[in-house]
């Protein structure tokens, strides 16, 4: 049992959203046989992302299913501080988005899927512009593979003031903590 608590206390915990279910129904001899698919979205809020599909006979399978598959598939994002180090623009399958980056203060100006997979990445200011299909799963999926192929060292030797974002985030966070320890005192 003491190595049971060991092992839950040393694997992380991640903040999980299900986009919307999906009920699919396929069609047999005997009649309807229903399924539901969904899409989960997994994150730390620090750069780290996964976005996986989960199916099964019933929601709560293919949420615990998606969340499973998208903690396998989680990979770390480069960031330059609190946004993205460049625009960049994605397309997968049908779905196509634009991701810019934004002043302090600014926000996550997004829409849907695109919202859930940059919050849940730990992003805090960015423009996100869904310009091809407004289908919701093929979004997210279009979103990580977007946050997937962003480089920052090439943009951070061409930009000083992105160098500069990235010390007043670190001095931000600093401040947050302090706050926070005060709070708990």
């Amino acid at each position: 049992m003491d190595q049971e608590f060991k092992k839950n206390r040393e694997r992380k915990f991640f903040e999980k959203k299900a986009l919307p279910v999906r009920r699919v129904a396929k069609v047999t001899k005997g009649g309807k046989r229903l399924r539901f698919s969904t899409v989960v979205v997994v994150g730390d809020k620090e750069g780290s992302i996964g976005v996986a599909l989960g199916r099964g006979a019933d929601v709560k399978s293919a949420v615990e299913q998606g969340e499973r598959l998208a903690e396998k598939k989680m990979k770390k994002i480069q960031l330059v501080g609190d946004t993205i180090p460049h625009e960049i623009v994605c397309k997968y399958g049908a779905a196509k988005v634009l991701l810019r980056p934004a002043r302090p203060g600014t926000g996550v100006i997004a829409g849907s899927s695109v919202r859930t997979v940059l919050e849940l990445t730990g992003i805090d200011n960015v423009y996100g512009k869904i310009l091809g299909s407004p289908e919701a799963n093929a979004n997210a999926y279009c979103t990580f593979k977007a946050l997937q192929s962003l480089r920052k060292e090439r943009v951070l030797k061409k930009m000083s003031n992105m160098r500069d974002r990235i010390s007043l985030k670190e001095e931000m966070d600093k401040e947050k903590k302090m706050k926070e320890d005060k709070r708990r005192k």
